[in-house]
């Protein structure tokens, strides 16, 4: 028997009516031209074939059909698809053909059907294709082997790395062959469709497995996209009546289309149109008035953002729908939003990266730099300071060295170039990296990842020690420069990674940054911490303006 491919999706709950399955446009095809059903003898309990067309020749997955149902039309048509429909004991699984499953309503599907059966049925050493997306990076990419290989040989090493879809040969005790798991889960063997039916019961054990959580699979665990429309709706549902509830669970942020941090910020849809040097849900809240009570997730899907830069960039706009920063608990689970989509996070991972970013976090013991400056007009609008001069005017005030857009090479390296920091203080061994607010996941991310990107190149590299020196003596720092010559080939255990975050506190008085943030911060200050240095995060309170 020749290899074939059979893609299944599997249903919530076993319904009545097999076309309740269907979206609402399928829905109305039924009984329309270009539209079949067959009732399929012998197959599950009960199996009824939908196919639905419009106008040109069969595609080759009819013709294997045509063996089963004999009745079934093959004359030219074009825009063939097919959904087979089996209730097998109490469940339902269903066959999409061509492009079938877009005729789905995806309420009524089990949403990582696939990915879950993978990660129980994948043999972890025979991978050969595997896609994923990294939250801290906002990257999404796909990597694939004519080869097996193991699961982390794919890079896969960061609770952020989000796996979206997993390829390749099954353990032999899952009686499968080849498969790929997402949504839908992908058979590739000997098999025929009869087959493929006696081992639903199977795929369902390996679906509703843990025996996952065991393995290298079980990172995937720690934080997980939620892809079921029900609870994606129920969950924003939820963060809507915290907002109007006033529970300080959810922040305002800056969504990854956004290239920069802008100087000012409006809303459109409130009946308040001044401008605010801060993206705060109060000021949104404020806006809204009494009218706060009637808002519905349709309304944060229509009010946005604007965002107004200090040169001649074009303004940027978003939905605060795709803004909300926040978690939120449903059914003994957490959840967290971070550019609109909804992540599941693992209570105990939770815990211990809410424990780390505690003990990260720092008060000024140190000579404490003055807040970011606010600007406002007659009529109130606000701008923020620019991140550049404020890096500047500290610098001044502590006397630091301002290394902000500054870069040092690393002689016959090509491409080697790096910023060191944006403030350096010498006589207390610190390297200091600024960032003006604390309302963007990707940014703070990339943030935290350059303070250990650079570091790693002074443990390694002695001659960025002498380059570094060269710089900080064409700024006028002689006695620092001195210092920093004397540093080559010694090691750097006493030096410090300091990061620094101006913002406005929470409404609680505490400082805080998105969930995904405090997992880069953790696994940036665990790689500089072997490299021998210490890590701090101290914020900078800028005090919210009165609306």
């Amino acid at each position: 028997m020749p290899r074939t491919s059979y893609t299944l999706f599997l249903a919530k709950k076993a319904l009545h009516e097999f076309g309740d399955y269907l979206s609402p446009k399928a829905k109305e095809r039924i009984g329309k031209q270009g539209h079949q059903s067959h009732i399929v003898e012998n197959l599950g309990e009960q199996a009824v074939l939908h196919v639905f067309r419009g106008n040109s020749g069969p595609p080759p997955w009819m013709k294997r059909l045509s063996i089963r149902v004999p009745n079934i039309e093959l004359e030219n048509r074009q825009s063939v698809a097919g959904l087979l429909f089996v209730r097998v004991g109490p469940y339902v699984i269903i066959l999409s053909f061509a492009h079938g499953w877009m005729l789905l309503n995806e309420d009524f599907l089990e949403a990582d059907f696939g990915l879950k059966v993978a990660i129980n049925a994948l043999d972890p050493e025979k991978l050969k294709r595997l896609e994923r997306s990294n939250l801290g990076d906002a990257l999404q990419g796909v990597s694939q082997s004519p080869f097996q290989r193991e699961f982390t040989s794919f890079g896969v090493d960061d609770a952020l790395d989000l796996v979206k879809k997993l390829s390749g040969a099954a353990v032999d005790a899952s009686g499968l062959d080849t498969i790929t798991g997402s949504k839908s889960l992908k058979l590739t063997g000997d098999y025929s469709l009869d087959d493929v039916i006696a081992m639903v019961d199977e795929i369902v054990v390996l679906f509703q497995s843990l025996d996952y959580q065991n393995t290298v699979f079980g990172l995937i665990d720690s934080v997980r996209p939620v892809t079921d429309r029900v609870v994606v709706n129920s969950l924003f549902q939820l963060a809507v009546q915290s907002i109007k509830a006033n529970e300080d669970r959810f922040e305002l942020g800056l969504p990854s289309i956004s290239e920069a941090e802008g100087v000012s910020f409006r809303f459109k849809g409130p009946r308040l149109t001044r401008a605010f040097p801060d993206l705060l849900l109060r000021h949104y809240v404020a806006a809204m008035g009494g009218d706060i009570t009637k808002t519905t997730v349709e309304t944060l899907t229509k009010h946005k953002i604007v965002s107004d830069f200090e040169d001649d960039r074009p303004s940027l706009s978003w939905p605060l729908k795709k803004a909300l920063l926040g978690s939120i608990s449903k059914d003994g689970q957490r959840y967290a939003i971070n550019d609109g989509q909804w992540y599941r996070i693992d209570d105990t991972f939770r815990t211990s990266v809410e424990k780390h970013f505690d003990g990260v976090v720092q008060s000024w013991n140190v000579p404490k730099p003055s807040p970011i400056k606010k600007f406002f007009d007659a009529k109130d609008n606000g701008k923020i300071e620019v991140e550049a001069d404020y890096n500047a005017r500290i610098a001044a005030e502590l006397g630091l060295v301002l290394l902000d857009k500054t870069e040092i090479s690393i002689p016959d390296v090509i491409r080697s170039g790096f910023e060191p920091c944006d403030l350096l203080d010498v006589p207390n061994k610190r390297f200091i990296h600024v960032k003006k607010s604390s309302r963007r996941s990707n940014i703070l991310s990339h943030f935290f990842k350059q303070g250990s990107n650079s570091a790693q190149q002074f443990r390694k590299v002695d001659d960025t020690w002498v380059q570094l020196a060269k710089l900080v003596r064409g700024l006028g720092f002689d006695a620092q420069a001195d210092t920093l010559e004397k540093q080559v080939g010694i090691a750097v255990e006493g030096w410090t990674v300091e990061y620094w975050i101006a913002d406005v506190p929470r409404v609680g008085g505490d400082f805080n940054i998105p969930f995904f943030s405090k997992i880069s911060l953790r696994d940036e200050a665990m790689d500089l911490r072997a490299m021998q240095f210490n890590v701090v995060l101290r914020f900078i309170e800028v005090t919210p303006e009165k609306i």
